[in-house]
């Protein structure tokens, strides 16, 4: 098999036993390091040069990224708390964290929904989201839950059948999974609106458009993740459509990361000030 391959298999990784297996010498391993194709991670296990920090972090500690690390890799959506997460490889197998920062929070996985032992640097995505719901609060958990079925990474159908084996937390978190939201704000502020007796829809289509949030007949909330101040040509297109939507009767209300995370107390403030003049009710 071909070295890119190997290394493929394992994002940017692989172990020297499995080279040799696959026609590399000891010596022609030696070779690859010296020429800066390969570097030493570990003892047994080499990688790109250009492999993530935090990837070689977690395996030289005799783990791999797990819990909301390994789901941002996949592209879930995850409230971030700024550690690594990191999971022993293998049943048994020898962890030991560093003094480092950020800092590393350990998983350990007696009964793993999926066998990944022979992953040496990121978690299977279910065992991932089986840690989420261990780890983070409810509404995170499903909001990254709800992300994993977007992505079509997981279906709601399977993580209902998961829940009913891997009962406690998990269950507790598909629950509330629908697998609509069209982001993990989508899914915080939806949940919230829930805690406060607010009964909402996701991605109602109006003006032949989905909006994120109607609360009601004409409430609508819409919700900007970090990436659309990154992107001008989305916010425009947002900002129009808030335009055409408050032409034809409706309330918009737009939040930002910030306001529904950090800020949520004043935003619901807001939202039930908008509810007790009417702006929800149809006219």
């Amino acid at each position: 098999m071909h070295l890119t391959t190997l290394l493929d298999r394992n994002s940017g990784f692989a172990t020297r036993a499995e080279l040799r297996r696959n026609g590399l010498t000891s010596r022609g391993i030696r070779e690859l390091i010296s020429r800066g194709v390969l570097a030493p991670v570990t003892r047994d296990i080499v990688a790109r040069p250009s492999v993530p920090a935090a990837f070689q972090r977690a395996v030289r500690m005799g783990g791999r990224v797990a819990c909301v690390t390994a789901a941002r890799t996949m592209g879930i959506w995850v409230l971030d708390d700024g550690a690594l997460h990191v999971v022993p490889r293998g049943r048994g197998g020898h962890f030991q964290a560093d003094n480092a920062k950020p800092k590393v929070v350990a998983h350990w996985t007696p009964e793993p929904i999926e066998p990944d032992r022979h992953r040496l640097v990121i978690e299977s995505g279910r065992n991932a989201l089986a840690h989420i719901a261990r780890c983070q609060s409810v509404e995170a958990a499903v909001a990254s839950f709800d992300s994993a079925v977007r992505l079509g990474l997981v279906t709601l159908e399977e993580l209902q059948q998961l829940a009913s084996v891997h009962r406690g937390r998990f269950a507790e978190v598909v629950a509330f999974v629908t697998g609509n939201a069209d982001s993990g704000l989508e899914t915080l502020t939806r949940l919230r609106l829930g805690q406060a007796g607010i009964a909402c829809r996701e991605q109602v289509v109006i003006d032949g458009h989905p909006v994120d949030l109607l609360i009601g007949d004409r409430l609508v909330i819409q919700l900007d993740g970090k990436q659309h101040l990154k992107d001008p040509v989305q916010l425009a297109r947002d900002r129009r459509q808030d335009r055409r939507l408050r032409q034809m009767g409706y309330t918009v209300l737009r939040y930002g990361y910030a306001e529904i995370v950090h800020g949520w107390d004043a935003t619901l403030a807001q939202i039930l000030a908008c509810m007790g003049g009417g702006a929800h009710a149809r006219r």
